[in-house]
C-alpha cells in the first residue's frame, strides 16, 4: 500500500508540473484554458477558477491541460482559441509541458545534492576491480578502469552504466595496471530479466560481510553479516579480493578465518565447496559495501544537479539509440509497475533518495514526451513545425493517418512495457 502511495505522490507531482509548464504558457499567450486535469477518467473532485475547471481524475496516468479551439478542423470563432495563434506560440505551448519537467528534474538532482545522501563508498571511487568472478575476463584484481570503447570514466557507477547499454556486445577496456596502460577487448552477458548488459566484475572494496548465503558452508560454520576478516590461515587479509582469491585457491581443504565481530575477535574454520557457476571454490558470502554520506552547500549542490542533468540525459539518448538500433533490449524497458517498485523502494531508501528518483523520472518524462510521435508534444511539435515550413495547414487526411501511426505505436510500447513489468513480478 505504501508502494502505491509513493507511485501516486511522484507521479502527481510530475504530471501537475508538465501540465502546469502547458498552461502557463497557453495563458501567456492568450489561449482560453478550459480544463486542468491530473489524472483521466471519471473526475473524482473538481472546482472553478478565472475561468477553468481543475479536477482530479480517477486513473493517475497522465493528464491533460484542455484548450479552447483545438480541433484544426474548426476554424476559430475567437482570438482566445488555440489554433487561432501562430504555429510558433502554438509550438512554444507544446513544448512548456516537457521543458517544465526537465527543469524539475535539475531542481530535484540540486535538492537531492543539498539535503545528502547516502550512496556507496565505490560509485565516487576510481573503478578500480576488487574481483573477477570468471576466467573468461581478462582484467585482474587491481586494475584500474580508465575508459571504455574511448569514453573516459571516472568512477564504477559511469562503467555500470556503459556496460548496462551495451548487453552481449564486445567493449574495449583502457586500464592501468601496476603502472602499466594495457587494452582489453571483453565481452559483456546479459542480464535475461532486465535486458541489460552485465560483467562478474566487483569493485575494489573491504573484507566485510554483508550477506551469509543460506545453506552455505559460510553458515554452517558460524559466520554472520557485519564480520570482518582480518585473516585467512595466518594471512593478513586488507581487502575482498585476497579473500576471494584466498579461499578460490584453497583446492577445497579448509581454511581458517580470523574474524572480527563486535570488539571480539574469533577463529572459524570454514571448508570452501566447489562453485560450478564461477568455476572456483567459495563458502557463501557477499561483500558488504561502505556507505558514504554526501552533500554540498547550495551552490555546489547546483552544480552537481547540473551535472548529474547532463549526465542522465546522455544515458538517455544512448540508450534510446541502442533500442532504435537494436543493440539495446526492449525487456530493459519498465512502465508503471516498476516506476511504482522503485518509487517504494527509494522512499524507504530516505527523503533524499526519494527527490533524486522523481528527478530521474523527471527527466525521462520531458524527454519521452519530446519524442516526434503523435498524441506525445513532440508529435504536436513536429506538426507545427511543417506548418510553418509550408506556410499553410497540414490536410486532414495526414493529420489523420500521422495520428494512426502514433497510436498504434504508444499502444505497441505500452502492451511491452506492461509485459515486461509483469514479467518481472512473475520472475
Amino acid at each position: 500500500m505504501q508502494t502505491l502511495l509513493y507511485f501516486i505522490i511522484a507521479l502527481g507531482i510530475l504530471i501537475f508540473v508538465h501540465e502546469l509548464g502547458h498552461f502557463l504558457a497557453a495563458r501567456f499567450f492568450g489561449v482560453r484554458v478550459e480544463t486542468f486535469s491530473i489524472g483521466f477518467g471519471p473526475k473524482l473532485f473538481k472546482f472553478n477558477c478565472c475561468g477553468t475547471e481543475f479536477a482530479v481524475s480517477l486513473i493517475p496516468l497522465g493528464g491533460y491541460v484542455k484548450m479552447a479551439g483545438e480541433d484544426p478542423d474548426k476554424p476559430p470563432k475567437s482570438p482566445d482559441e488555440f489554433y487561432a495563434k501562430p504555429p510558433w506560440q502554438r509550438i512554444l505551448i507544446a513544448l512548456a509541458g516537457p521543458v517544465m519537467n526537465l527543469l524539475l528534474a535539475v531542481v530535484f538532482f540540486t535538492l537531492s545534492f543539498s539535503i545528502g545522501r547516502y550512496i556507496p563508498a565505490y560509485q565516487v571511487e576510481k573503478p578500480t576491480v576488487g574481483a573477477v568472478a570468471s576466467s573468461r575476463i581478462p582484467l585482474k584484481p587491481g586494475d584500474t578502469i580508465i575508459s571504455v570503447n574511448g569514453e573516459k570514466v571516472k568512477n564504477w557507477k559511469e562503467f555500470n552504466q556503459i556496460v548496462a547499454l551495451n548487453p552481449e556486445r564486445e567493449i574495449k577496456l583502457q586500464v592501468n595496471r601496476n603502472g602499466e596502460v594495457k587494452e582489453i577487448t571483453i565481452k559483456t552477458g546479459i542480464d535475461r530479466k532486465n535486458g541489460i548488459g552485465t560483467l562478474e566484475v566487483v569493485p575494489a572494496i573491504k573484507p566485510k560481510i554483508g550477506k551469509v548465503i543460506k545453506g552455505s558452508p559460510a553458515e554452517k560454520a558460524g559466520l554472520k553479516p557485519g564480520d570482518v576478516i582480518l585473516k585467512i590461515n595466518g594471512k593478513e587479509i586488507t581487502s575482498w579480493r585476497q579473500v576471494v582469491e584466498t579461499i578460490g585457491k584453497s583446492g577445497g581443504k579448509e581454511v581458517e578465518l580470523l574474524i572480527l565481530r563486535g570488539h571480539q575477535k574469533l577463529k572459524i574454520r570454514v571448508k570452501p565447496r566447489f562453485n560450478k557457476e564461477v568455476s572456483r571454490y567459495t563458502i557463501g558470502i557477499v561483500p558488504k559495501f561502505d556507505m558514504v554520506f554526501v552533500k554540498y552547500p547550495f551552490p555546489e549542490a547546483f552544480k552537481k544537479g547540473i551535472e548529474e542533468f547532463k549526465s542522465q540525459s546522455a544515458l538517455f539518448f544512448k540508450f534510446l539509440y541502442k533500442l532504435i538500433t537494436g543493440q539495446a533490449s526492449i525487456k530493459s524497458l519498465g512502465g508503471p509497475i516498476l516506476i511504482a517498485e522503485v518509487a517504494g523502494k527509494a522512499a524507504q531508501a530516505g527523503i533524499s533518495n526519494f527527490i533524486y528518483f522523481m528527478g530521474f523520472i523527471s527527466l525521462q518524462l520531458g524527454y519521452f514526451n519530446l519524442l516526434p510521435l503523435p498524441v506525445l508534444d513532440g508529435g504536436l511539435i513536429l506538426m507545427f513545425l511543417i506548418e510553418m515550413i509550408r506556410r499553410r495547414p497540414l490536410s486532414a487526411s495526414f493529420r489523420e493517418k500521422f495520428q494512426q501511426v502514433g497510436l498504434f505505436l504508444l499502444a505497441l510500447l505500452m502492451v511491452i512495457v506492461f509485459y515486461n513489468d509483469i514479467m518481472r513480478v512473475l520472475k
